[in-house]
């Protein structure tokens, strides 16, 4: 113990003698064991931990890749594409990651907020065997009646609403447009699962497609 005390005392002078060095090494420690944090929590979010829905191992990612690009983004024709052309699976749905401007919860104390957010097609839901907590979640013919619905995640419903059980049927503002929200999924609960994005989207809303992401050369 009393070796290992004089190493210790011997390094401080040591240190002492070169500041400038020294606030390197520091510095070059920090940034190291940062970067290290930061690389762990991609890869156990990513590659360590499983899926959080049901028959995870059955479940398959669809697109179109093209030469050296990134991405599996498709259009909107595409996606009845899928649909109706493949019997190759039991169910099917759609996404498109979004962004919205959150307000008009001023009862919770809010302030208005950039929020992550993603656009569903009603059969993801179903797709990915997940419940809500509370409430529900839309429908297809919510979804094909552009219905301005909206379902939490816990997150979301933790930090902003503290996990009020009669947040169901408040009216939020997400740009300018008022939206109910009728449902709160599961702490577990993350979608879409991005490769290398921890910034994960907190509500979701129906895809109600829209007529110009209808037209063939329009993509998501």
């Amino acid at each position: 113990m009393f070796a290992h005390a004089r190493t210790f005392r011997f390094a401080v002078r040591q240190l002492r003698k070169t500041p400038v060095f020294s606030l390197t090494v520091i510095f070059t420690l920090a940034l190291g064991i940062g970067a290290s944090t930061a690389i762990f929590s991609l890869v156990e979010g990513i590659l360590l931990r499983p899926l959080p829905f049901k028959d995870a191992d059955r479940l398959v990612t669809l697109g179109d890749h093209l030469g050296n690009g990134s991405g599996i983004s498709v259009t909107a024709v595409e996606i009845a594409t899928y649909a109706n052309a493949s019997d190759a699976f039991s169910s099917m749905g759609a996404d498109a990651p979004a962004h919205f401007e959150l307000s008009g919860d001023t009862n919770y104390g809010g302030q208005p907020a950039e929020i992550p957010a993603a656009r569903l097609s009603s059969s993801v839901f179903p797709t990915l065997g997940i419940q809500p907590i509370l409430g529900r979640v839309f429908d297809s013919q919510e979804e094909n009646s552009h219905q301005t619905l909206a379902v939490i995640s816990y997150a979301l419903w933790l930090s902003r609403y503290h996990r009020d059980p009669h947040v169901l049927g408040s009216t939020i503002v997400l740009d300018r447009k008022s939206y109910a929200i009728i449902g709160v999924m599961p702490r577990s609960f993350e979608f879409p699962q991005e490769t290398g994005h921890l910034d994960q989207a907190l509500l979701w809303v129906p895809l109600s497609l829209t007529s110009d992401e209808l037209n063939p050369e329009s993509g998501l």
